[in-house]
């Protein structure tokens, strides 16, 4: 009962917000219509089976005045039908897409926001495939969610009004066996029970491990769709190292999980499926079968009949809800657990204090850029870098230096205030605006105007401060491509991509500048002719660079020295070397 608690509580904390967002009005509309709908549905199944009890009566009298008029109620009961049909799926799709939209939008929000994306990485690794679970199991969480909150409803109504014909038709028709009435008040509503209740167990101890199977199946799909994405992105290097071997390879292991997931899940759902076929082909019998002999002994007309027999049937299949959508149940529940961990996810991530994290960000007494005390470490809790005191004024060039593995990127990162853990202070303007040059480029889709004004929208920076920035970056004859769209990571070249960032530094104007291999393509003296080019025309801005050409330290008025850690328990202090 707990873990039914526990399910019912998180699928209303996924599926709330939107009924009490901004857009609420419209989505309880699209709501109510959909249930009325459905109601609607009900009603018309109600009227044919009733229907259907005075045509066959009319049938069996063979009378002509009784047949005619209800061949002209069968016509409104028709168009009915049509009406309410139309209405559940225009108000039930429009909903999905609705509902999706604004999920999907809200989602995408939380996560692509104050570095949410990069840090979630250090609360929950098992979190994988992000993007396919607000491109894909949100889709999946509102249609199976609608699909079977339809079928609830639908088996809720249809149970109320059947088993009200049924109790009516059980205090009319004997169950005469062995020349003895077995009848007691209401009992094809009990027979009908117990038909249900007997199917949904039988079906739950075949199909148990639906539920694992489906997350799964989730997660396999996603990593095989990360993996053809990745190297589709990779595609140049994989090609130059000819590398495709490894990456059939991988490939190959990634499909070859989820094939065997998949048999694993198609084994189960056969089960199921055989046990549900013949459960499905004898419900349709059975019932006619349990008020046959009242019709033989002439208890009950043909009508009758016809009517118990329907009437059984959707009582039973409204009780058999479960064993009908079990496998899309096993589904929904997957889906919700894959949200419900994003999510969970995404509120460790804002906490103030991530396990193992005591790191303080606060704003400097002058406009300098202060660390103090500053331990980083990964998420084992082993220490990576380690900074005692280090102060850097306005307008004052920074480079830090150090072998591999010594934690130059990693101090980087948390200067930028995406490293969430460690200890220590670290002190920056009030206010600062900051941009970091990261290794690794990325450039947005789109068009080279939005490449070169990222991370702020193109129609917010003026046609003349690109230009202006793009020629004292000295790719200035890419100016006429501004308006071009292309993958301009494939397109630019290394060394164009690099004066990109450099060309963003200047249009931004940012009181720090955080440059991390930033000129590696580059020949020396066109790196340095880029630094000086920043210093000039960011006099005041403190820039602080990882490189190791020794070319770059004369353009620097400090180098600091990093040391790769060497004890697990502690770390030994990094060296700071002035160099005039």
């Amino acid at each position: 009962m707990t873990r039914v608690v526990l399910a019912l509580r998180t699928f209303l904390q996924l599926a709330l917000p939107y009924f009490y967002s901004e857009e609420r009005w419209r989505a309880r509309l699209l709501l109510g219509g959909a249930i009325a709908a459905e109601l609607g549905l009900v009603y018309v199944a109600v009227s044919t089976i009733n229907w259907n009890a005075r045509f066959f009566n009319a049938l069996e009298k063979r009378s002509w005045d009784m047949l005619i008029p209800e061949l002209v109620i069968f016509g409104f009961i028709l168009c009915g039908a049509i009406v309410a049909g139309m209405s559940s799926y225009f108000f039930v799709q429009t909903l999905t897409i609705r509902w999706r939209e604004w999920t999907t939008a809200r989602y995408i929000g939380l996560w692509m926001a104050e570095g949410r994306h990069y840090r979630m990485q250090f609360v929950d690794q098992s979190v994988d495939n992000i993007h396919l679970r607000i491109g894909n199991d949100v889709y999946l969480f509102i249609q199976r969610t609608l699909e079977i909150g339809v079928t609830m409803l639908n088996s809720v109504v249809a149970l109320a009004s059947f088993s009200y014909i049924l109790w009516g038709i059980s205090a009319t028709t004997p169950l005469p066996l062995f020349g003895v009435d077995l009848s007691v008040p209401g009992y094809l509503i009990w027979i009908a029970l117990a038909y249900a209740g007997i199917g949904t167990l039988f079906a739950h101890f075949i199909d148990r491990p639906l539920i694992s199977f489906n997350f799964k199946q989730q997660r396999y799909e996603a990593d095989f769709r990360f993996a053809m994405a990745r190297v589709t992105d990779y595609s140049e290097p994989v090609a130059l190292m000819k590398g495709e071997a490894v990456e059939r390879q991988e490939l190959r292991r990634r499909f070859g999980a989820l094939v065997r997931n998949w048999l694993g899940l198609v084994r189960r759902h056969t089960r199921l499926t055989a046990f549900i076929a013949g459960y499905g082909h004898l419900s349709t019998a059975f019932p006619i079968l349990i008020v046959t002999p009242a019709y033989m002994i002439g208890a009950i007309p043909l009508g009758i009949l016809m009517q118990a027999g329907l009437a059984f049937q959707r009582v039973e299949g409204a009780l058999a809800f479960c064993l009908s959508s079990y496998s899309k149940i096993a589904e929904w529940k997957a889906v919700v657990d894959r949200l419900a961990q994003f999510e969970a996810a995404i509120l460790a991530v804002d906490r103030r204090k991530l396990p193992g994290s005591m790191l303080d960000f606060t704003e400097s007494a002058d406009d300098g850029l202060t660390i103090q005390d500053l331990i980083l470490r990964v998420s084992n809790g082993m220490p990576i870098a380690a900074v005692s005191d280090l102060h850097v004024a306005p307008g004052e060039r920074l480079l830090i230096n150090g072998p591999s593995g010594s934690g130059k990127s990693c101090l980087l990162r948390a200067l930028a205030g995406i490293w969430p853990l460690g200890e220590g202070g670290v002190r920056l303007p009030p206010d600062a605006r900051v941009i970091a040059l990261p290794q690794r480029r990325y450039f947005p889709l789109g068009t080279l105007r939005q490449v070169m004004t990222y991370p702020t929208p193109a129609q917010s920076v003026a046609e003349a401060d690109i230009h202006a920035a793009m020629v004292a970056a000295g790719i200035g004859n890419l100016a006429a491509r501004l308006d071009e769209e292309a993958e301009w990571s494939a397109v630019l070249s290394g060394g164009e991509q690099q004066r990109i960032g450099f060309a963003r530094a200047l249009i931004h104007r940012p009181d720090v500048v955080l440059l991390d291999e930033a000129a590696s393509a580059l020949e020396e003296a066109e790196a340095r002719e880029l630094y000086r080019m920043l210093s000039e025309h960011l006099p005041s801005a403190i820039i602080v660079s990882i490189g190791r050409s020794a070319a770059l330290a004369t353009l620097h008025q400090r180098v600091y020295e990093m040391r790769v850690p060497t004890a697990p328990a502690r770390i030994r202090r990094a060296e700071a070397v002035a160099v005039s």
